[in-house]
């Protein structure tokens, strides 16, 4: 199976999940990251905003700038490329590429060396860290200029054992569903 044919089954999937199961799960993944030991250490993170076919971050989002960290969330400045912009509050999105919410122009770059944890969205994923995205090339292209732990937020009914690979697909460290992190590294 291509991933573009993965991606149609997924999207076929999510389509058939129930909102009060992704409400639970949603809660519960965020829940996962907050109570993680990555996630209270970190004190600079790179997160995302969750779109309708997406993991609702928003608790994950409150909680960082509550918690006083260094909020980061990307903004695509051209095709297939996208930047860490730190936020000061909810206040400082708009709508960008794809209607999804993003940073202003305005907000600073974080660089990638200074982040200490990336939550990463997919489309599908796996225990083993892989992941299938949205096919924009996005993170694939940004992932590899970090050095810090990833999490890749995933429900549990959209795990999927076999996704395509290809030589620039990163493994993400570890797995967060509604039922707990699991670290992909065989720890």
């Amino acid at each position: 199976m291509t991933k573009q044919e993965l991606r149609k089954r997924v999207a076929g999937k999510v389509k058939n999940l129930s909102p009060v199961y992704c409400r639970e799960a949603d809660a519960a993944i965020c829940r996962g990251v907050l109570q993680s030991e990555l996630y209270r250490r970190a004190r600079v993170l790179l997160c995302y905003v969750g779109s309708a076919r997406e993991i609702d971050t928003s608790a994950l989002l409150h909680a960082a700038l509550r918690d006083g960290k260094v909020l980061a969330l990307p903004l695509c400045v051209e095709k297939g490329v996208m930047e860490a912009r730190q936020i000061a509050g909810l206040g400082d999105l708009v709508s960008g590429k794809y209607g999804i919410l993003a940073p202003k122009l305005t907000c600073p770059v974080v660089e990638p060396e200074a982040l200490e944890l990336v939550v990463v969205p997919c489309a599908a994923g796996n225990e083993r860290g892989e992941r299938l995205g949205y096919g924009g090339g996005y993170y694939d292209r940004y992932l590899p200029r970090v050095s810090c732990p990833t999490m890749l937020l995933c429900r549990r009914h959209l795990l999927t054992d076999e996704i395509p690979l290809e030589e620039h697909d990163l493994r993400m460290d570890y797995l967060v569903t509604e039922w707990g992190v699991v670290s992909c590294k065989g720890e």
